[in-house]
Formats: structure tokens, sequence, C-alpha cells
């Protein structure tokens, strides 16, 4: 797995297809069938009922399937796409990592209304991430390809970044889900376009935070949004 730094001081991982570990298949175990309970448990705590579970058609290990939310807003409905699976095993997580970096964690995704498109997409990386054995956090950000190509049918949007969720309700999730000891944390997937992945290369994570502010980046995904660079 070759690295190199960026100018902003961003570490770039470059994977090479010699990397790529098949994926486990199996059914889950009595490790796993007590973290989707507990899972399960935190979701309706923070989410409430799902209204659909996209379940993963092949028994991989481990299993990851897309739960979909429903939330009223002023603005209307709010869909919240939660990965349900991806913390049954630890990250890959390097030891410059630090302490605090988190070792389990779960993908969130915020739409007008979902669509099998997301879904796939937040399955692919949740099985990305544990069949190169990486590992993701705050900050990180995921090109669709080598160049990027769009997401989604979105004319610019070609990159995923990660991040905290602002949603405080959604913060939360740590405190209420705990697997072997490890904190469980919620990555908020952001699409962003090559330039804007290029100002966070180049400046670091900051300079993205600042550009979201200035345009007040809904935490609701526009698929028709243009790009702030």
């Amino acid at each position: 797995m070759p690295e190199e730094k960026s100018p902003g001081g961003s570490t770039i991982r470059r994977y090479s297809s010699g990397e790529w570990a098949h994926p486990q298949t199996g059914q889950p175990g009595d490790s796993s069938l007590q973290f989707a309970a507990a899972r399960d448990e935190a979701y309706q705590a923070l989410l409430g009922e799902p209204r659909h579970i996209d379940l993963e058609a092949i028994p991989l290990v481990p299993r990851i399937d897309v739960h979909t939310y429903v939330r009223s807003s002023p603005q209307g409905e709010v869909v919240a796409l939660v990965t349900s699976g991806m913390s049954d095993l630890p990250m890959h997580v390097p030891p410059a990592a630090g302490e605090d970096a988190p070792r389990r964690v779960e993908l969130i995704f915020y739409c007008a209304e979902p669509s099998q498109e997301y879904i796939d997409t937040l399955r692919w990386v949740g099985r990305f991430l544990h069949d190169r054995k990486t590992w993701l956090s705050y900050g990180h950000t995921m090109p669709n390809g080598n160049p990027p190509a769009p997401f989604w049918g979105s004319q610019v949007l070609d990159t995923l970044l990660f991040m905290p969720t602002i949603v405080r309700r959604d913060q939360a999730l740590p405190e209420k889900l705990v697997l072997s000891g490890d904190p469980v944390h919620f990555l908020w997937v952001v699409p962003l376009s090559t330039p804007e992945c290029n100002l966070k290369l180049e400046h670091g994570f900051g300079a993205i935070l600042d550009l979201f502010q200035a345009n007040r980046h809904p935490h609701v995904f526009n698929p028709s949004r243009k790009s702030y660079v």
C-alpha cells in the first residue's frame, strides 16, 4: 500500500489490485448476533423504526445491511441511510493514528429520498474498508476511481468525504453503542467535487470545513449541487 503526503499533510494511499482480499463468507457467529442486537437497540433509540432494510444478499463477513430511516423536519422529510454491520469487525487502524482514532464505524448519509444507487455505494465503501484491510476516519476522502467518475448522475461530485455528523442526536452513537470495548462512530458521507478535494489535499481538512461554512452547506444531499470551488 504505497503512501505519499499531500501539500496539506494528508496521507494518500493508492491501492493496487494485489492488495484486494477476498471477502470471507459464512454465517454470523454469536458475537455478530450480539453486536447486531446491540446495534439495533442503539439505532432504535437514535433513529426510530426503519422504514426499510436492504439486506446483503450474499452471506459475507461482516454482513452489511443498509437501513432507511425517515424523519420530519421544517423543510419536509429527511431520509437517513445507515449501514449496519461494518462495526462487527474493527478496522485496521495504524498505530500512528493515535488512541483517539475510531476503531469501529458505520456510515450515515442524509438525502431527500432513498435511492438504490446510494445504498449500493454505502455498501461498496463498507466492503472496500474490510476487504482491503484498511480504515476510514474523519477527514478521509475516497475518489470514485482513477480518474474519478461522478456519482449518481451528478456532473461534478466524484469523491466521498467522511466527516463527523452535524446532526446532534446522531452524535450520541458512541455513547449508546460500544462493541468489545470500542465505541462505534458514525461517519457522515459527503460527496465532493475534484476541486474541493484538491483544496482539502492542499490546505487540510479545516479548509473544507471553512468552505462548507461559507456556503452554508446543508446536511441533506443535493444531487444538483455545483462545486464550491
